[in-house]
């Protein structure tokens, strides 16, 4: 298991510099109305049980998929600006489609330290752009479970996901920032397939 979670970090650590890159141009696509691109959910097709943390460091466990009929998994970066630009909209998105058993959760990727411990100053750093951002959801750090389920197949971010209260996967695996009529358009269909 240790091993996993040093490919991981050494996996984040790498393509870092990619992923500023990636985001910047992922940035300049969406400029041009030109959408990210969309890959078919890789890994697993369900994140199976797991345990984890918040940002706060509370436990959670795949119950909290349990009392909605889709989730949305954001994965973001601390460093990545469409991650970041695209977080009100998502807070704006859980609040909204409350009523209809949604909700949006992050995972933020960028908070382990090399050997695998968690980085204060990293969490401090998630934590501000949480608040400023309004993007008031639940955010997880990654864990062993995590990263084995998904998170070591994650090669840029964002990406999101959608799970069902099972944690299973549903549909697609979108890469790259959206706007808020894009996400909802996502959402309906998705939530349509989940019912």
């Amino acid at each position: 298991m240790k091993r996993n979670r040093k490919l991981f970090i050494t996996i984040i650590t790498l393509i870092t510099a990619l992923l500023l890159v990636s985001c910047a141009s992922k940035n300049e696509a969406n400029k041009n109305n030109n959408p990210p691109p969309v890959q078919t959910a890789q890994a697993s097709s369900t994140l199976g049980s797991f345990t984890a943390h918040d940002i706060n460091g509370n436990a959670v466990n795949q119950d909290i998929f349990k009392n909605h009929d889709l989730t949305m998994i954001n994965i973001w970066a601390t460093f990545c600006p469409p991650c970041i630009r695209e977080m009100p909209d998502l807070g704006k998105l859980n609040k909204e489609y409350a009523d209809k058993n949604f909700q949006v959760i992050g995972i933020v990727v960028d908070v382990l330290n090399d050997d695998g411990s968690l980085s204060q100053e990293q969490v401090e750093l998630a934590k501000e752009i949480i608040t400023k951002t309004n993007a008031n959801y639940l955010h997880l750090i990654p864990s062993e479970d995590l990263i084995n389920a998904k998170l070591e197949d994650v090669n840029l971010v964002p990406e999101t996901i959608f799970v069902d209260k099972s944690g299973n996967i549903v549909g697609q695996s979108y890469v790259g920032a959206r706007s808020m009529s894009e996400w909802k358009e996502i959402v309906d269909k998705t939530l349509k397939e989940v019912k």
